[in-house]
């Protein structure tokens, strides 16, 4: 397995004090000043010299010999340091720092049995540190046991959430897991629909639509009553602008599972979309009953009641849609829906208002960058956008 040799600028540590000590102003404090000038300085020669004079002086101090080891472990020095780690902990066994920095130069030493021994006291001694959680994931993944690495590397990102490093290698250790777990299915059968699915699911991530389609489709013939697979076919078929197909799949799904309020939501919002009023609106009352928390029901109810001349319960629906709970294209859209439906009202201060609401949001939108990952991972609820307003909609008062 290839490994990262490497140690994060952020986990360089400068400890102690000279009043965590307890030490007078004399020769061996003005040793542990200069050392700690000389680390901070990125000198580290200098810092070993004054280190070691320091702990010769100061022979019992466990501070001191952990001073020393990070020096020498930034100076390249890693048997000398780890001596240096040990001599620390033999002094003071539960100091901060000792067993994390031990641990992580025996993983820079390839002896991983005794990275893995360090680093789980570490994390014993030091249950909040993400860093100990950190390394000890990552010497997990260079021992082959992933499945370990998940556990540690998923508390580390709890502790720090948005540490890329941490990130990177949490994302790694359940890629292995995955694809263990994948290996493992091939292996019971090669033909399984659960492949098929699993395969289709990257698909679909990677908006690879018409072979998700056909992966989804072959899964589906290998297990035609399993609950969510004609779901994740309607979801392609939609993407692909196959409506009819999706209309059909989306409808199966709900036949086999009726408790499936997004299913519901899905179908209702495409007959919607397809002009298909009055088979639409059951299903969208029938998923918000459901569950409550689909707010983005609301824009498409409104659609339907807008359809149905019914203006006053359109406008209602749409207020509900532009809640910031809501999707922002669909609250963008809802502005939109208000602003038109105000305007055949003859409802000037309204239309006005809505549209202003609407600009303001669209020019926010558009002046923000997506990356690609988000704009790939989208909610299971989350439908693909039902229609596109004009580029110069709102260029002129309504």
């Amino acid at each position: 397995m290839k490994r990262s040799f490497f140690l994060p600028a952020w986990m360089l540590v400068i400890l102690t004090v000279l009043s965590q000590l307890g030490l007078s102003q004399d020769g061996s404090a003005a040793l542990m000043e200069q050392g700690n000038t000389a680390m901070r300085r990125g000198d580290t020669a200098e810092a070993v010299r004054d280190f070691s004079g320091f702990t010769q002086s100061q022979p019992s101090s466990a501070e001191g010999f952990f001073n020393l080891g990070l020096a020498l472990q930034q100076a390249g020095r890693l048997e000398d340091s780890l001596s240096a780690f040990h001599k620390a902990q033999s002094l003071q066994p539960t100091l901060r720092g000792v067993s994390l920095f031990a641990g992580i130069v025996n993983y820079k030493l390839n002896r991983l049995s005794d990275a893995h021994k360090m680093l789980l006291r570490a994390t014993q001694l030091e249950s909040k540190n993400a860093a100990a959680w950190m390394w000890l994931g990552i010497v997990e993944l260079a021992e082959d046991a992933p499945d370990l690495a998940v556990s540690s590397l998923d508390k580390a990102v709890q502790l720090d959430p948005n540490n890329m490093d941490i990130l990177y290698h949490r994302g790694r250790a359940h890629l292995l897991v995955s694809k263990e777990s994948y290996s493992a299915m091939f292996k019971l059968d090669p033909d399984s629909w659960r492949l098929h699915e699993v395969v289709g699911q990257a698909d679909a991530e990677a908006s690879r639509t018409d072979s998700a389609i056909h992966e989804f489709s072959v899964a589906v013939r290998g297990a035609p009553h399993e609950p969510g697979l004609h779901e994740e076919l309607g979801d392609m078929y939609w993407m692909a602008g196959k409506y009819q197909e999706a209309d059909d799949a989306y409808a199966e799904e709900v036949k086999i599972d009726p408790a499936n309020a997004i299913a519901k939501y899905k179908l209702g919002s495409l007959r919607i979309m397809q002009n298909e009023v009055a088979s639409g609106m059951p299903l969208l009352q029938q998923a918000l009953v459901a569950a409550p928390e689909l707010n983005d029901v609301h824009y498409y109810l409104g659609k339907g009641d807008a359809a149905l001349g019914n203006e006053e319960a359109a406008i209602e629906q749409f207020r509900m849609a532009t809640s910031e709970k809501n999707d922002e294209e669909l609250r963008i859209m809802s502005w939109y829906q208000l602003a038109m439906l105000y305007r055949k009202m003859h409802r000037t201060q309204e239309s006005g208002e809505a549209m202003a609401a609407f600009r303001k949001m669209k020019s926010a939108r558009e002046l923000r960058q997506l990356t690609k990952f988000q704009e790939q991972n989208r909610r299971r609820d989350q439908l693909p956008v039902e229609d596109s307003i004009p580029a110069d909609a709102g260029a002129t008062s309504p």
